[in-house]
C-alpha cells in the first residue's frame, strides 16, 4: 500500500483575502491543485480512494484532483481536519486529545489492508499530514516533528514495505508539479 498525502491548495484565508478559515481555494490554490492532478495522470499513478478532511479548502482541493484523475472522492472525514500546532507540543495535551486518538484510529482502519497494492490519496493539513508520518513511521510527535514545513499541495508518499514490515517514506514535501511562479518566494531566498 502507498499513502500520498497532500496539503491543500491556498486557500482565500491563506492567501489574506477573507478572515474565516474554512474557505475555498484561492485562483492560485486551484491552479495548484490543478498542477497536481496533471501530475498524477502524467505520472499514471493509480489512485484507488481518495480520502479529505471535512474542511473547505481540503474538499475543494480533492475535487480538483478528482475530477482530472477520475477517482471519486470516497469519504471526507472529520479526523483529518486541522489540528493546531499549539496544542500539541505538549506531552499531556497530546495523551490527552481524543481527537488524536480518533484520528490514529482511522489510520489504523484506512491501513489495514496496508499488504495490498492499492494507493490512497489523503487532502488534508499540514499538521495533520505531519501527524500522520509521525504515527505511521513510529516518530514521537513533538515539536521536532512538527517543524517540518509542507507548501501548499506539497505532497508526502508513505509505502508500506512488505519484507520489513513497517511504513518508509518515500518523499516528502514535494513540490516538483509546481512551477516557480506558484511557490512562494521564499523557497528561493
Amino acid at each position: 500500500m502507498k499513502i500520498i498525502l497532500v496539503r491543500h491548495g491556498e486557500s482565500e484565508h491563506n492567501s489574506g483575502k477573507v478572515t474565516s478559515k474554512n474557505s475555498l481555494l484561492s485562483r492560485k490554490g486551484k491552479i495548484q491543485a490543478e498542477h497536481l492532478g496533471k501530475r498524477l495522470k502524467k505520472e499514471k499513478i493509480k489512485v484507488d480512494k481518495i480520502y479529505t478532511s471535512t474542511l473547505e479548502r481540503s474538499i475543494h482541493t480533492a475535487k480538483i484532483i478528482s475530477k482530472i484523475i477520475k477517482v471519486p472522492i470516497t469519504k471526507s472525514f472529520d479526523e483529518l481536519s486541522e489540528y493546531p500546532s499549539i496544542n500539541l507540543k505538549s506531552f499531556f495535551v497530546r495523551l490527552l486529545n481524543m481527537r488524536l486518538v480518533r484520528l490514529k484510529r482511522l489510520l489504523n482502519k484506512i491501513t489495514r489492508e496496508r499488504e495490498s497494492k492499492k494507493t490512497i490519496l489523503i487532502v488534508a493539513h499540514g499538521v495533520t499530514n505531519r501527524i500522520i508520518i509521525g504515527h505511521l513511521l513510529k516518530i514521537p510527535m513533538g515539536k521536532h516533528l512538527l517543524q517540518f514545513w509542507q507548501h501548499n499541495t506539497a505532497i508526502s508518499i508513505l509505502a508500506w514495505n512488505k519484507d520489513f514490515k513497517n511504513w518508509g517514506l518515500e518523499s516528502m514535501g514535494d513540490v516538483y508539479h509546481l512551477p516557480k511562479k506558484l511557490k512562494w518566494k521564499e523557497l528561493y531566498e
